[in-house]
């Protein structure tokens, strides 16, 4: 959009945080920020969504903009990282915008209104929505939970998992389980653990499961897992690495697909002045797409048949979809792109896959 160029000068004048405020102000107009909503359906499991793009995790953490989200004339939309009890994250400095990068940094630490206050806001659009747009929500175990440790607190992050579902349930299409966000101190440990699938993932699928029988769903409610760029060291995934990761959720249906990529902290550590050593956070952006291309094309060929597969991570231009939806993603989430190109950018998007098609 011209008039976002225009406007973004401005709008950078204000630091990342306050922006962001600022931009889910605007979305509250009734404005089709997107224009008329691309066509392009994509159906699986019974799921359909409208087209093959929608909003990454972290730009609407507590459903407050939904449907300003649906007017940006997207198929779906991540909400979240949700967790149980409000959460005000991390202190600041936590995010950043790398203008020269075309890139975003944060640390924020799931910042959160609890997840009563988030199902309760995707229920009343649900109710309303008329745009077909589905909803996912993105789950996590409570920092506070992750950071005591301790005997015993695997257990407690599976209990706040079981809790998080069945709270949000029958107002999500689908989960997201995030252990693999770089802003709360020791969650990728849970991810890169030997009981992340049986501990934490099986419990809550087999949850969900039960759930869909209860309420007579006509389709399972899917579960997926976020990964993250690279493996516990830091280092981008091979063929090697990654194999371990994925080859248990091939066995006895553990999950129903995956999310690729989270953020990297590998570039945060190497791109971001003043990023800490022990929680650097994570770099978004531009320069994340040829680890988000990369990771793709290993896990389209790692994953079950029949898995879905959404790839996220610096898609930048519409191009950058495509180079995603061709690397192995079914479908595409898009954010820091978002920031830069303005509302308008993930309609542009939808409408270049659906060309593509």
């Amino acid at each position: 959009m011209d008039w976002y160029r225009r406007v973004f000068p401005l709008v950078r004048c204000l630091p990342a945080e306050p922006a962001h405020t600022l931009g889910h102000w605007m979305l509250r107009a009734p404005v089709a920020w997107g224009g008329s909503r691309p066509r392009d359906p994509f159906v699986w499991r019974g799921l359909e969504f409208p087209n093959r793009v929608g909003i990454a995790a972290g730009f609407d953490k507590n459903a407050q903009v939904l449907a300003g989200i649906a007017r940006m004339g997207v198929g779906f939309v991540e909400v979240g990282t949700i967790v149980t009890e409000p959460w005000s994250g991390n202190p600041a400095p936590r995010m950043r915008r790398l203008e020269g990068q075309r890139a975003i940094w944060n640390r924020l630490g799931f910042p959160s209104e609890g997840v009563e206050t988030v199902a309760a806001r995707l229920a009343a659009f649900r109710r309303d929505d008329r745009s077909g747009m589905l909803l996912a929500s993105n789950v996590a175990p409570h920092p506070r939970t992750v950071k005591a440790g301790g005997p015993g607190f695997v257990a407690q992050a599976r209990d706040e998992l079981l809790r998080l579902g069945r709270t949000l349930h029958a107002a999500s299409d689908l989960f997201v389980v995030n252990l693999s966000s770089p802003n709360t101190q020791g969650l990728r440990d849970l991810l890169y653990g030997p009981g992340f699938r049986d501990e934490l993932v099986l419990p809550l699928r087999k949850l969900l499961r039960e759930l869909d029988r209860e309420t007579g769903h006509s389709r399972a409610t899917p579960l997926l897992v976020k990964l993250p760029p690279e493996d516990a060291s830091g280092t981008p995934w091979t063929e090697e690495t990654l194999a371990p990761q994925v080859e248990p959720f091939c066995q006895a249906e553990a999950c129903d697909g995956f999310v690729a990529v989270n953020t990297s902290i590998g570039l945060a550590r190497a791109q971001v002045p003043g990023a800490g050593a022990d929680l650097p956070g994570g770099l978004s952006g531009a320069p994340l797409r040829p680890l988000a291309e990369s990771a793709l094309r290993l896990l389209a060929t790692l994953r079950c048949e029949g898995q879905l597969l959404i790839g996220v991570g610096g898609i930048d231009q519409p191009e950058d979809a495509l180079r995603l939806h061709e690397a192995g993603a079914d479908l595409v989430e898009v954010y820091s792109g978002m920031i830069y190109g303005g509302p308008g950018f993930p309609a542009r998007c939808a409408r270049a896959l659906a060309g593509a098609a």
